[in-house]
This record gives structure tokens, C-alpha cells and sequence, in this order.
């Protein structure tokens, strides 16, 4: 939601976002929550700290929500929920933040990337959890990056994910790279946001959609991606 830099857009934002596109659940980065708007009993979510006011979140207007725990210093990177969508099944749900750093005057999301995934173990391949994941969130990563650089670090990085047993939802629905980031010194149509779902779930998985129009334009620099699940 680019917190940052569209403050002056938070109410009507989140009045988008929670209420006229409605969704069941609704995972957010780079975002500081509108409690004017949102139901706090309804929300999960934890800054990033320091020069960071804001963070991810998760926010569900029809089902239970609880935090889960697990050891990480990337809080407000990661938030993970669990969701009760019926009394015999329960999704662990992700909202990540790819966050940026600098090593050598070069600026990276790979290696923090790599230590949230390593952190995110537990809950990755328990088997109490494994099967009912879906993650999703603003990667900064793309296997377009790869394409202007040399090596394939983003590929190893999806490469990673696929063994963790995570489907990539885009790929059932789409044969290219979607735009979801308007980077504003880039005309490249840069995809940097994605969901993705325990294999297990990939056949309840009917639909993946990214919105763009011009409330989102005003709103933030990304665009919002829509998974439907049959559950």
C-alpha cells in the first residue's frame, strides 16, 4: 500500500480495499492499518520498526484470526495468521514483505528473502501446517531481474519455494509476467507480487486475478492480485 508515500490516500484506501473489493481475507504490505475502517478484532498485522512505522498484516472480515508465532527477526516482513474458515479446516496464512537491504552499495531482497524462508521452516513443512498455506505479498523479486543481471539468484529463490511443496498461482492462470508494480523510473512492467498455495490446495484454486484501475492507481504503486479458492 506504499504507507510512505500515499498517507494522503490511507482512508479512501482502505475503504477500497476492505469494503468495496470485499474480501474474505486480505493480506497488505508497507501498510499501516485504518482503524477508522478496520475492525482491530479483525487484524493481524506488526511494523517493521524503527524508520518503519509500517508493516504486513493480514485482515479478515468474516472468519477467526490468530497470530502464529515462530522465531524471526523480520517481524513486520512476515506476519503469519491462522484462519478458521470451517470447524474442520484451518489456513495458515502469509503476508511477506521482500525487505531491502544494502550490501556493497548495492540494494538486495534476495538475502533477506532467503533468511525469512529459513525462518518460515516450521511452518513450511510441519506436517499440522504444510498442506494448508497460502502466502502471499509484495517479494520485491522477479525472475525478470534475472534477465538484466548475471546469475539466476531470484530463479534459485522460486526454485526454493517450489520445494518447500508452494505453488505459484499465477502460473495456472497466466503464460507471462503480470504487471503489479509501477516502478516510477521503469517503464519494464515489473511483477513483484504473487501468491502462493500448498500444493494440496491447488486444485481448489479456481481463479487468480491482478486489479488495476484508477483507484489503485491513485492509491498505491502496486496493484492488488485476487485469489479465489473453492473451499
Amino acid at each position: 500500500m506504499a504507507h510512505w508515500n500515499h498517507k494522503k490516500h490511507d482512508k479512501e484506501a482502505w475503504k477500497y480495499l476492505a469494503k468495496s473489493i470485499d474480501c474474505d481475507v486480505l493480506l497488505f504490505q508497507e501498510s499501516y492499518p485504518n482503524l477508522e475502517v478496520l475492525n482491530s478484532s479483525q487484524l493481524v498485522w506488526n511494523a517493521i520498526g524503527g524508520t518503519r512505522p509500517w508493516g504486513s498484516g493480514v485482515y479478515s472480515s468474516r472468519y477467526k484470526i490468530r497470530e502464529v508465532s515462530f522465531t524471526t527477526d523480520f517481524f513486520g516482513s512476515i506476519t503469519a495468521t491462522e484462519i478458521t474458515i470451517k470447524e474442520d479446516l484451518k489456513l495458515i496464512v502469509i503476508s511477506l514483505y521482500g525487505l531491502m537491504e544494502k550490501i556493497s552499495n548495492v540494494v538486495y531482497s534476495i538475502p533477506n528473502l532467503h533468511r525469512m524462508f529459513s525462518d518460515l521452516t516450521g511452518i513450511l513443512e510441519s506436517r499440522d501446517t504444510r498442506h494448508n498455506i497460502v502466502l502471499g505479498g509484495d517479494f520485491n523479486a522477479s525472475l525478470q531481474i534475472d534477465e538484466q543481471q548475471t546469475g539466476n539468484s531470484h530463479k534459485v529463490l522460486f526454485d526454493r519455494l517450489r520445494e518447500f511443496g508452494l505453488v505459484n498461482c499465477f502460473d495456472m492462470f497466466f503464460d507471462d509476467f503480470v504487471q503489479t508494480h509501477r516502478h516510477s523510473r521503469s517503464e519494464k512492467p515489473w511483477q513483484n507480487d504473487y501468491f502462493f498455495i500448498s500444493k494440496r490446495l491447488e486444485k481448489n484454486l479456481i481463479n487468480c486475478d491482478v486489479l488495476d484501475n484508477d483507484n489503485v492507481r491513485e492509491f498505491s504503486d502496486h496493484n492488488p492480485v485476487i485469489i479465489e479458492l473453492d473451499l
